[in-house]
């Protein structure tokens, strides 16, 4: 089985707002095989200079767009194709933006292993260690404390056991008015607002 294509796709909502939201656009890495087994990744990055990192022609040893270090490669040679693309991505890459998109292409070469061996990824990492996993909403600070309230509510109320909250506008304030709308997550203290909006087995953190 040989990489046939490395399609890196620009998904983008038709509004994008000014804000710390990293949902509003994505990068998707499809990779191909000769065998009609596709794999599929997700880069959260900056998605256009990622897209060019994959798509970038052969310059020369230490400087290549990944599609060319992968196509024509056997895709089961997961940890060695990883080598390889770090390695012909030496001289402008080992971190940033070269390493997420690297791990897109990474994520999708374990796809298809897994359809290929006909077993979960997870079983090709080691097995598993649980078989329960507990789920978060993660949201970020609204810019009053009232629908930060409102935002943690809902989660809550939808089933989730905790609750994250980051971004702004924290840290955009003098450090009182930050403070003012912080979920606790310790159970003995009393939150902030008015309403308790959490049951005493659930918990709203921030971070």
């Amino acid at each position: 089985m040989q990489i046939i294509d490395v399609e890196a796709l620009y998904l983008r909502l038709p509004n994008v707002e000014q804000r710390t939201n990293s949902s509003q656009d994505a990068l998707i890495v499809k990779i191909s095989t000769d065998a009609g087994i596709v794999g599929w990744g997700e880069v959260d990055s900056s998605p256009m200079i990622a897209k060019a990192v994959i798509e970038a022609r052969y310059s020369h040893t230490q400087v290549c767009g990944l599609k060319e270090l992968l196509v024509g490669q056997d895709p089961l040679d997961v940890a060695a194709l990883f080598r390889r693309m770090y390695e012909g991505t030496l001289y402008g890459g080992r971190e940033g933006v070269v390493i997420h998109a690297m791990a897109g292409c990474d994520l999708a070469l374990w796809a298809i292993a897994g359809k290929a061996l006909g077993v979960p990824v997870y079983r090709l990492l080691g097995g598993a260690h649980r078989d329960r996993i507990p789920l978060y909403s993660s949201n970020m600070f609204q810019f009053t404390a009232e629908a930060s309230a409102e935002r943690a509510k809902m989660a809550l109320d939808a089933g989730y056991a905790a609750v994250k909250f980051g971004w702004e506008p924290f840290g955009r304030r003098a450090r009182h008015d930050d403070h003012r709308p912080l979920p606790r997550s310790r159970r003995h203290r009393k939150p902030v607002w008015e309403t308790r909006i959490w049951p005493s087995d659930r918990s709203v953190t921030s971070g």
